[in-house]
């Protein structure tokens, strides 16, 4: 049994209030001084607790990192979408079952994560879904950037930067006259994401890069994806453009 079998077998995401209303710590019972506004550690007993609103009197609540899972699932049925919820359990932990295996030992969250954007990849690819192939590689730099994988993060946000100015589409054909009609991708439509420039900023920032630094890993890392998926606009041409966005 799985970790979220374990937990749903012991609450019922209909009939469980989950948290607490207080400010209190949901580990120790440690009183706080007042609600936190967002994840917070414990004075009491150095443990993360999450902030999250109760779907079923919207109330804002204190509960354990073990607990958020509960949570999103109380939400999908509040929202009608438990059936899909349900799926997405089943896929992750079947492929924490399969990298467990593969590891011999327990996959952290971002394995797990990262095993399953990879292989939508390959669907999306395959499907010519490549707005969703771009969402998946953006989902991809957020786990390295929350793992503090800095440098690998700045690169895959790159790429991103790099696919938006070629206009990804999801045509979802290899039809050759809809391609011609629904271009796989299409630098009329490109542009680039305030949130995703930002990103760019704060890494190169931080990671204390000149503009040259990165034009440089741009021009690498849009040449090979150039090379690899066939797209229409230069390099050259996106940094460009690119350049004229950065900070």
């Amino acid at each position: 049994m799985g970790l979220f079998d374990r937990l749903t077998a012991k609450f019922s995401p209909k009939k469980s209030n989950i948290g607490n209303t207080q400010p209190v710590c949901p580990y120790c019972g440690h009183q706080l001084e007042k609600m936190p506004g967002r994840k917070k550690r414990c004075p009491g007993c150095d443990q993360h607790m999450l902030v999250r609103t109760r779907p079923r009197d919207r109330k804002k609540i204190l509960i354990r990192e073990d607990q958020a899972i509960l949570i999103e699932e109380q939400w999908s049925i509040a929202n009608g979408t438990h059936d899909q919820f349900l799926a997405a359990r089943r896929e992750y932990e079947a492929e924490r079952n399969r990298l467990q295996k593969q590891l011999g030992r327990e996959p952290t969250a971002s394995e797990i994560e990262w095993a399953k954007l990879t292989k939508e990849l390959g669907v999306h690819a395959k499907q010519y879904q490549w707005g969703l192939y771009r969402n998946a590689r953006l989902s991809m730099g957020d786990i390295l950037k929350k793992d503090k994988k800095y440098k690998d993060a700045l690169d895959v946000y790159l790429e991103v930067c790099y696919l938006d100015l070629n206009g990804p589409n999801n045509c979802g054909s290899t039809d050759a006259q809809m391609l011609r009609e629904f271009p796989p991708f299409n630098p009329k439509d490109g542009f680039l994401a305030p949130g995703v420039l930002g990103y760019v900023d704060n890494l190169l920032h931080r990671q204390k890069l000149s503009k040259n630094d990165i034009k440089v890993r741009f021009l690498a890392i849009s040449a090979n994806v150039q090379n690899s998926l066939g797209l229409p606009v230069a390099p050259e041409k996106a940094w460009r453009k690119l350049s004229k966005e950065l900070n």
